[in-house]
């Protein structure tokens, strides 16, 4: 789902319209806007076209869709790709996109399966490389831990600041 921001948000302390981002959803603004997240295993993309002022950003859950289809925004390997796609419609040159990547972190103790990366490292890494793929530079990469991050996106500077979420 991506949600286009409107006027009535309250102002962030610099003056900016804010907004939270929910897990499984995605924003696209040409207006300045201050989006907050918050994430554990999940991994929010976060693009910018800075000549065209244009910013936008995902928050997914899992890395891949399940066998049975199930597109959207909950989905790393779809996520990215509409994020990409709304940014290009809502006037963003997909040339000039430079991305910051963050969260992924490894929230549950539990024993290790052998078979596969933790749930984290597995969205992190589908992140790094659709971006790849998609010849988009990553700026930031703040991924990994044992503890969640709660995001700051500004969407017409690029500006993100991830902050750990205490343990206690």
């Amino acid at each position: 789902m991506t949600l286009y921001p409107l006027s009535g948000f309250p102002p962030s302390p610099n003056g900016r319209p804010t907004a939270f981002l929910q897990a499984g959803h995605m924003i696209v603004s040409a207006k300045p806007l201050a989006v907050t997240t918050i994430l554990g295993s999940c991994v929010s993309v976060c693009l910018i076209d800075i000549r065209a002022g244009i910013g936008g950003i995902n928050h997914y859950l899992l890395p891949y869709t399940a066998p049975d289809g199930g597109a959207g925004a909950r989905y790393g390997n779809t996520a990215i790709r509409q994020l990409v796609d709304e940014m290009s419609a809502a006037g963003a040159s997909r040339a000039r996109l430079v991305a910051s990547v963050f969260g992924g972190a490894m929230m549950l103790n539990t024993p290790p399966d052998r078979t596969r990366a933790p749930l984290g490292e597995q969205n992190a890494d589908l992140a790094a490389s659709l971006l790849q793929e998609l010849g988009i530079a990553i700026e930031q990469f703040d991924v990994g831990g044992d503890r969640g991050r709660k995001l700051i996106f500004h969407t017409d500077t690029g500006y993100a600041t991830a902050k750990p979420i205490s343990s206690s």
